[in-house]
């Protein structure tokens, strides 16, 4: 019997000392995705801090330099469609290492840059390898994890999505402040080393999967879209007041995209489907009123640290601070948000919030430089905590109707969402306050007070009207998820 009872006890614990040795490999493997994603997330956090150190270094206006922001996104949004299907031709451990190490150089170069032509060429590299380390990371993990460890191992990858844009703008600034604008990116490479090596050692090989073709003529039509219709903003933003050569790029632009969806409606493989658009919530959190909230508070990480140092005098150490508690305030609820969707459901706390993050995006046209520090610090904390409901709100809701036959599509489909919107955020603040200067007869590179004022106050409208299509929700919208009752 004892025997029997040694041998029973050691058939039950083999398999757990399986289990826990692969939780132990799934973390650590989830180290490395966080230390991916960290390094992406908070190289787009830093930049802005730095772009009036970086203007003066390539003597050029803090305004044309936007394009280093612009650029960056808008590599991201052009490859993330294709980011699981290089996965399953390459392998997604190489393409995830590769990736990262492409990251890595292009952040060298980024530092060694000493020209505004050779920043931007190293930030589309940089894009480009963003694009891939997000997406195929989340792919290594799914591949090397087991399901019941999959919430403790996904919980470890997503903190960096939360600390770095919050730590980002204050390291930025002390950074900009006591070293010098370089070491922003520099600060990458030592993660990145460690990323690749560890990668490489302790990711398995996962089997390459060539399950359907590639849709090139698709992927041709979305990038060429996408890319005519960022440059002509930018160039809106550069040569206001000429708007012919912008408005021809424009309108090619938006041909190609016409043509992009219709391809994608008939192509039977195509770079995304676009079947999701059909479902009420996901159209409307993601493509209707919550892509136009989204475009609005996006615009805040890009005027207001240029604001704070350009307009109030402000050392870039005392922006990032400021910052900071605009993007705390936005980590602070996020432990409540779960409770208040149950209460008060998708459509109540998303007009709600939608309405105070626009009131407050206005508020903030009212700072002064005069103002105590506290009180500029609350304004932007309270906004972060709006815009923190709001974000998470639309996040979930997206997904709360999708089939599961389509979710890899409509996660395709939000993602594009979420960077297009940020890259045009950036790109409208940037034409606003490119047409506030001129009429005003500034100099080109002198921008004021009340530059800023106009854009904050016309983004905070563009916020505001996602209300109407907002109110389209059921009360009822995505209750599945939250476990709201009426």
């Amino acid at each position: 019997m004892r025997a029997q009872g040694h041998g029973r006890r050691h058939l039950y614990e083999a398999p757990l000392t399986s289990l826990d040795a692969n939780l132990r490999t799934s973390r650590l493997i989830a180290l490395i995705v966080a230390c991916a994603m960290f390094m992406g997330q908070l190289d787009g956090a830093v930049v802005a801090l730095a772009l009036p150190a970086m203007a003066r270094s390539f003597a050029v206006g803090p305004v044309e330099l936007t394009v280093g922001i612009t650029v960056y996104l808008l590599v991201q949004v052009i490859f993330l469609p294709a980011g699981s299907w290089i996965a399953d031709r390459f392998g997604a451990k190489h393409v995830f290492a590769a990736a990262m190490a492409l990251f890595t150089l292009a952040s060298i170069m980024c530092a060694l840059s000493h020209s505004l032509a050779a920043f931007v060429a190293a930030r589309v590299l940089q894009g480009g390898a963003a694009a891939l380390m997000a997406p195929v990371g989340r792919i290594v993990l799914l591949q090397s994890t087991e399901k019941q460890n999959l919430i403790s191992v996904m919980t470890i990858s997503t903190v960096p999505m939360l600390v770095a844009p919050t730590l980002g703008p204050a390291l930025g600034g002390f950074i900009t402040t006591y070293w010098s604008w370089p070491w922003i990116f520099l600060i990458n490479v030592p993660f990145g080393i460690a990323g690749v090596v560890l990668a490489l050692r302790l990711i398995p090989d996962s089997a390459k999967e060539q399950t359907r073709p590639f849709d090139t003529v698709g992927f041709l039509l979305f990038a060429g879209s996408t890319t005519l219709i960022l440059y002509a903003l930018q160039r809106l933003s550069d040569d206001y007041p000429e708007w012919a050569l912008p408005a021809g790029v424009l309108a090619a632009g938006l041909i190609l995209g016409a043509f992009a969806l219709r391809h994608a409606r008939r192509h039977p493989h195509p770079i995304f489907s676009l079947a999701a658009a059909a479902i009420p919530s996901f159209s409307i959190a993601a493509i209707g009123g919550g892509s136009l909230v989204r475009l609005s508070v996006r615009s805040l990480p890009y005027l207001l640290p240029m604001m704070f140092q350009l307009a109030f005098g402000f050392s870039a150490m005392n922006a990032g601070i400021l910052m900071l508690a605009l993007n705390g305030g936005d980590l602070a609820l996020k432990a409540v948000t779960t409770r208040t969707l149950r209460r008060y459901g998708f459509r109540n706390v998303l007009l709600l919030t939608t309405a105070l993050s626009s009131l407050s995006m206005a508020a903030c046209a009212l700072l002064t430089p005069a103002m105590p520090f506290a009180v500029i610090f609350s304004i932007l904390l309270l906004s972060g905590m709006f815009r923190s409901l709001l974000f998470t709100g639309l996040g979930t809701l997206v997904f709360a109707d999708v089939p599961r036959s389509e979710l890899s599509s409509a996660s395709i489909v939000w993602n594009i969402v979420q960077q297009g919107t940020s890259v045009l955020g950036v790109s409208l603040s940037a034409i606003l306050l490119t047409i506030s200067a001129q009429l005003a007869g500034e100099p080109r590179n002198h921008l004021s007070m009340h530059d800023f004022r106009l854009a904050l106050l016309v983004m905070a409208a563009v916020g505001l009207l996602g209300l109407v299509s907002l109110r389209r929700l059921t009360s009822d919208a995505g209750a599945s998820v939250s476990g709201h009752r009426r």
